[in-house]
Formats: C-alpha cells, sequence, structure tokens
C-alpha cells in the first residue's frame, strides 16, 4: 500500500525538488491519475501537474521519482489564468463553472487605473479567472478538504491519500477527527460515495462513522 501524505516532499536523486500539494483522481475509477506538485522558489513557485507513474516509492512524508529537476519544471502548469472584464464575469462562469477567482485578483483589476500606474495598458476593469486543467471525470483532492457523512453532517478533514499497489487505486483515506486536538482515522474507499473539488462524500452516516471509531480504537 502507498500512503500519500499531502504535503508530502518530492526528492529527485536524493534531492528535493518540490512538494506534493493536491492529488488528482479519476472519480469513476478512483485511479490516481496526476500528482499536483508545488515546484519553484519561495517567490515565484508554479504548481505543476505530475503523472503518478513518476513514483517509484514513498514513505510518510517524501515521494520519489524517477525523474530529474528539469524534467520536473517541463511538466504542464496544474493551472491556467486569463483574463475577463466584469461585463463578462456572468457569461464566463456559465462557459466555465469551475472557475475560481482569488480575492487579490479582484483587487488588482478592479482598479485598472494601478496596472496602468505600474506600465501595462490602461484595460477595462475586470478579474483573472484561474481554472485548473482537469478532465470532467477528474477531481483533485488536497489537504483539508471537507468529509461529510450522508446525513450531511462533516466528520473530518483529509490529511492522507492510501493507494493499492502497483494500479494507483484508491484504498483509504486518513482523516482528521475532533476539533481543538485532532486524531487521525481510516476511511474506507467504498466509504465513499462521491468526490467533487468542494467535499468527500460517504455512504455512511454520521453516527456510523462514530461508530467505526470505537471500534478501531
Amino acid at each position: 500500500m502507498k500512503e500519500i501524505n499531502i504535503g508530502a516532499a518530492v526528492l529527485s536523486n536524493g534531492r528535493e525538488v518540490g512538494s506534493v500539494e493536491q492529488v488528482v483522481l479519476n472519480c469513476d475509477s478512483y485511479e490516481a491519475s496526476h500528482f499536483v506538485i508545488k515546484h519553484g522558489g519561495a517567490l515565484q513557485p508554479k504548481l505543476r501537474l505530475m503523472p503518478a507513474d513518476w513514483v517509484v516509492n514513498s514513505e510518510h512524508d517524501s515521494i520519489y521519482i524517477n525523474h530529474s529537476e528539469a524534467e520536473l519544471g517541463d511538466l504542464p502548469n496544474f493551472e491556467l489564468q486569463h483574463y475577463t472584464r466584469l461585463d463578462q464575469l456572468d457569461e464566463e462562469q456559465e462557459e466555465h463553472p469551475k472557475s475560481k477567482i482569488r480575492p487579490s485578483d479582484w483587487i488588482y483589476y478592479f482598479v485598472p487605473m494601478l496596472t496602468h500606474a505600474l506600465g501595462e495598458p490602461y484595460s477595462e476593469p475586470g478579474v483573472r479567472v484561474t481554472e485548473p486543467q482537469l478532465a470532467p471525470s477528474e477531481s483533485a483532492i488536497r489537504r483539508g478538504l471537507p468529509v461529510e457523512s450522508s446525513d450531511g453532517q462533516k466528520v473530518g478533514e483529509v490529511q492522507e491519500i492510501l493507494f493499492s499497489e502497483p494500479d494507483w487505486r484508491l484504498s483509504g483515506v486518513i482523516i482528521g477527527r475532533g476539533f481543538i486536538r485532532t486524531h487521525p482515522m481510516r476511511v474506507p474507499a467504498d466509504w465513499i460515495s462521491r468526490i467533487n473539488a468542494e467535499k468527500i462524500v460517504l455512504n455512511r452516516s454520521k453516527a456510523q462513522v462514530e461508530e467505526w471509531e470505537k471500534l478501531a480504537d
């Protein structure tokens, strides 16, 4: 079983070249297709979409890849951005419902005189829209992603992802339970009914999760 801690270091030839930010799953097969890797300097890090089969070994806080740092830097970006005028924003959301607008981007483009003062051409007020480069059947799992029971109750947040070997099929999720002092609990893959960008939904009630937790202690 492969255990992927979200936030784990990525090592190439014994050298740390990035960190795991998210795990991309095919929501139909529950197989990992890619990892989102933060790569580059502290001032301008990039999120790269790395194929899952690059990983040759993993430990709790590290994964090992069989490609160089230069090859990692050549991978496609996980997210792309494009500019959208405010008067076209409603149309943009209809066309790209997965689009995300970061709060920092609102200020920069809502005041077009600022962009002009910084040497950029004057433009109509608008925002930058950030969109993950994922297939419709894929979803990216991040650390802290909420996990809900079948009756709509939050039961924890994602900490780690467990995969079977060698096919990278999801076998379980480690979630953090509790509010002030969290503790880990393993959730089997067959408890998961739905995964999307906002949350993981289980096919078990909150009472069933709590009962499982008692039996595991």
